[in-house]
């Protein structure tokens, strides 16, 4: 078969072309040696082989903190005016694509959230091939998520293949075309194929309270909420309203909170859904690995790691996960 093909010599000119459709972020070791998405400044170029970011994608499209509702006394409640000027993401790996596309069926479905809604359509998304390591586990699942993007880079000895999949991608692939070889040759296999799989549904018996993993995990848990940051996928957040000095306007804001700590599941009366931390851990458990809500079935762990490389404490779900959900690996 015919393979598009970029050659290593030729990713700065790919970076400099990409800059024409929009704003390049990509991965990038920063002077404090960590990890993150980040601005490609002119003439940088980015680590296509590093293997994970401390933070997910997530925060181009929910913001750790933002303004959801303005409020006047003589206009009311009114939605923010969302500006997303074209944001090109390179880099993205097979579990944060789908990452992104379990985020798209939260807030893109029936009632779009509409400054979601304005930030995707501005995304471009180039995903990059990788090979797992010992704290990843998306080769030990499948998953129904889709690993999708607009643009594919797959890592070959001098370069990279390239595959598109969008109108976007193509658009994108024909700005790229003079840089661009066709080589004859094989796709080698990469990590999407652990995404994108049609998973029977199974009767499962619920999750027993007096599991005793759940009181041991509490124990071993600080509830730092650092897994819940890391995660591509935990979505969820606390609404807080701020009323101004004049007495006549306000701001509704939402912000990044966390199923383990104790406030998420207290009401005004002060009476909480799931007082101790280990019905919290079962609660978080079954939301990562038996899905939650309108997407009940659909897992939304997609295997990166990120939470057992940051907890403090070393927690790692997947011996639990093993026993219970019957993993097959292959």
């Amino acid at each position: 078969m015919v393979i598009q093909f970029i050659a290593d010599h030729n990713l700065e000119a790919l970076l400099e072309r990409l800059r024409r459709y929009g704003e390049l972020h990509a991965p990038v070791l920063s002077d404090d040696g960590v990890l993150r998405f980040a601005a490609l400044t002119q003439g940088e170029t980015s680590d296509l082989s590093a293997l994970r970011t401390l933070l997910p994608p997530k925060k181009y499209l929910l913001h750790p903190q933002e303004t959801i509702l303005n409020y006047s006394a003589d206009t009311g409640y009114q939605l923010p005016v969302e500006v997303a000027p074209p944001l090109i993401l390179l880099g993205l790996h097979p579990c944060d694509l789908a990452g992104i596309n379990y985020l798209d069926r939260i807030f893109l479905g029936d009632e779009p959230d509409p400054i979601y809604a304005a930030r995707r359509a501005a995304l471009t998304l180039i995903g990059v091939s990788c090979i797992p390591d010992k704290f990843c586990s998306c080769q030990q699942m499948i998953s129904p998520l889709k690993a999708l993007s607009d643009l594919f880079l797959n890592s070959l000895d001098d370069g990279f293949a390239v595959t598109s999949a969008s109108l976007r991608g193509d658009e994108l692939l024909e700005g790229i075309k003079d840089i661009l070889e066709e080589r004859e040759g094989e796709m080698p296999e990469d990590s999407r194929r652990f995404f994108g799989h049609v998973v029977s549904e199974q009767l499962r018996h619920e999750l027993d309270l007096t599991l005793p993993e759940w009181q041991e995990l509490a124990d071993r848990c600080l509830g730092c909420g650092a897994c819940s940051i890391c995660c591509p996928t935990c979505y969820c957040f606390d609404v807080l309203e701020f009323s101004g000095l004049d007495g006549r306007s306000a701001v509704r804001v939402r912000q990044w909170d966390n199923c383990l700590f104790k406030s998420h599941a207290q009401v005004a009366s002060g009476m909480s859904f799931r007082k101790d931390r280990a019905e919290r851990f079962r609660y978080r458990y079954r939301h990562k690995y038996r899905g939650f809500g309108a997407l009940q079935g659909v897992p939304s762990c997609v295997g990166c790691g990120r939470c057992r490389v940051v907890c403090p404490t070393g927690i790692d779900l997947r011996p639990l996960t093993e026993r219970l959900e019957e993993v097959r690996h292959g």
